[in-house]
């Protein structure tokens, strides 16, 4: 997995060591990228295998964080040829215990920004929510509770809450260290709001989400933490 388009594109095509440098060989390789990149570094690393008759190639980025990884509980969304997917299936699958065949090559990248998209959105109402709650005084344990069995529940609020002591030995509890960082949270959600614009769906919250993140992630306390570490920002903003 590489941080960006570009990392990924050297990799692919960099003429010295580049993996589509490699001699042809007999046997048709399989690429398997799991990085989170834009749909369109893809469609050209693609493009690229693709004209060098090496092989096979498949966007495969997961979901699950390193608690997943750890636990070989990820899931991956696969994009490519839906016949190449019954060959990576078992591959995948010794890393997560799902993988979905999400269309043509980049669908994979697409569901992973949409998924991250919507549980970026979780995550801000949670931490908006449990401030509001803090802020007027309520027990956090109590408040969460009744979120968690009644409408408001979702991943954030059950699993990540950001209150540390709500959920004994989450990522709040451990100063929000490790887990999906602030930044990359960043750089995934500006390809969501990329995609948005690009099939001309209508995007609330995309601008002033990813304004909020940045914000947060220029905060000495947020900085290099999980993305989840936005609630220590939002708590001391004043309206």
């Amino acid at each position: 997995m590489l941080p960006a388009g570009p990392q990924v594109w050297e990799v692919f095509t960099d003429e010295n060591i580049g993996l589509l440098a490699i001699p042809k060989g007999d046997r048709a390789k399989l690429f398997i990228d799991c990085s989170t990149i834009d749909t369109a570094t893809c469609k050209q690393v693609g493009e690229a295998v693709k004209e060098s008759g090496l092989g096979m190639f498949v966007d495969a980025p997961v979901s699950g964080g390193p608690d997943g990884a750890s636990k070989a509980t990820l899931t991956f969304m696969v994009g490519g040829d839906e016949q190449v997917f019954q060959q990576v299936k078992p591959i995948v699958e010794f890393m997560g215990k799902e993988s979905f065949f999400c269309g043509p090559l980049g669908a994979g990248l697409a569901t992973k920004q949409i998924n991250n998209y919507l549980s970026s959105i979780c995550a801000i109402g949670t931490c908006e929510a449990m401030n509001m709650g803090v802020r007027y005084g309520l027990d956090p344990k109590v408040l969460a509770g009744v979120i968690n069995t009644s409408s408001g529940k979702n991943y954030n609020s059950e699993f990540m809450n950001p209150v540390p002591g709500v959920v004994p030995g989450n990522i709040a509890d451990r100063g929000f260290e490790g887990g999906f960082s602030i930044e990359l949270c960043t750089g995934v959600l500006k390809q969501g709001r990329q995609l948005a614009d690009d099939v001309g769906a209508k995007s609330i919250f995309g601008n002033a989400m990813i304004d909020a993140f940045e914000k947060a992630s220029q905060d000495p306390r947020c900085k290099g933490k999980d993305s989840r570490s936005i609630y220590l920002w939002i708590k001391d903003q004043r309206i």
